[in-house]
């Protein structure tokens, strides 16, 4: 016997899935979805907004209340499961159906990241749900309904995406997409629900992570505010050091173009674009990069971003905010010198 729909109306309010680093603090993820929570909670007239942490046996959500209710969480629902102290993709499946199906929500939001990657598409087919990933921007239609614009076809289009007649949604967004906002409401406190779940000891596990590549500045690509990026342009692995010069001026985590990584004179850990990393800073300064669409696929959602290539017809220039035609070799130390005897590095 099939077991009917759930009616829409039966479900409300937003969650939040809470993603944490390896060190235990709250991942930028978190506080970029809480932000985008916040926005559809004031349109939608003050939703709730509901903080889900998933912990091991003996974890308790104290540490994190205060951050939580600070940036726009009113509730915080803590998973328990001893087979939650580790990570794995089943087990926060497992505890998340189990959540959904006794509280009903009918938005759930979380960063776009490696592991929501893993965990979103098993949640999709057994809570089951509406799942739209790599959402760039969330509105409220006129309907009420959410809309969510993704890029589509290497980042050449958008497309906005609905689901009405679906409950639970799920929406993933992309890094950056949403900033973290200053703590609207410090101070402020949530109400705190434990509920265990029955979570199976998974099937695979996580061991152990090693670092294969590290990156020369110490700065994750990923998270990183600035991104000084280095192409062809710069003529060979021992010309890097200006572009790691600028870099450092500005506390910023330095990328390369493809052509680069494939020539060996960086690793492949910096390299952006569509077989690289996606990237979205408020700054991104490209030099001597030519600027294919494969590369644009991966830095084109930056805030602002700044090209110096001596070719004054690269692609770079068409989505660049700011271009300057010369060569990178006058211009990277200058622009170091200037940033340096300024003291104009960001704090």
């Amino acid at each position: 016997m099939v077991t009917p729909p759930t009616p829409k109306d039966q479900f409300s309010g937003i969650w939040v899935v809470v993603e944490r680093t390896q060190t235990g603090t709250l991942a930028e993820a978190t506080f970029e979805a809480l932000t985008a929570a916040r926005q559809l909670a004031a349109e939608q007239g003050n939703t709730p907004i509901t903080a889900v942490l998933l912990l091991g046996d003996g974890d308790t959500p104290d540490p994190y209340q205060a951050d939580l209710a600070a940036h726009g969480a009113t509730a915080v629902l803590a998973l328990t499961s001893a087979n939650l102290a580790t990570y794995s993709g089943q087990g926060y499946t497992q505890a998340l159906t189990q959540a959904i199906a006794a509280k009903k929500p009918a938005l759930i939001l979380a960063g776009a990241t490696s592991t929501s990657k893993d965990y979103a598409p098993r949640l999709a087919l057994a809570a089951p749900l509406a799942l739209m990933p790599d959402a760039t921007q969330l509105t409220m239609g006129s309907s009420g309904q959410v809309e969510v614009t993704r890029p589509v076809y290497a980042e050449n289009m958008l497309t906005i995406v609905t689901a009405p007649d679906v409950r639970p949604q799920m929406v993933t967004l992309r890094a950056k997409a949403f900033r973290k906002g200053e703590a609207p409401a410090a101070g402020a406190s949530v109400t705190t629900e434990t509920m265990a779940v029955d979570v199976a000891a998974p099937t695979l596990q996580l061991v152990g992570i090693s670092a294969s590549e590290a990156a020369s500045s110490g700065k994750s690509l990923a998270d990183a505010e600035i991104v000084v990026a280095g192409g062809r342009g710069v003529k060979g692995p021992e010309n890097f050091p200006l572009v790691e010069a600028l870099a450092q001026s500005l506390g910023a985590a330095v990328g390369a173009s493809r052509a680069v990584v494939d020539a060996g004179w960086r690793p492949h850990s910096e390299q952006v674009g569509q077989t690289g990393k996606t990237v979205s800073p408020n700054l991104y300064i490209a030099l001597g990069i030519h600027g294919a669409i494969q590369h644009q696929v991966g830095m084109t959602s930056s805030r602002h971003i700044v090209a110096v290539n001596t070719n004054p017809d690269a692609p770079i220039f068409e989505i660049a905010d700011f271009g300057i035609v010369g060569d990178l070799f006058e211009i990277a130390p200058l622009l170091t010198k200037t940033i340096k005897d300024k003291n104009l590095t960001p704090a």
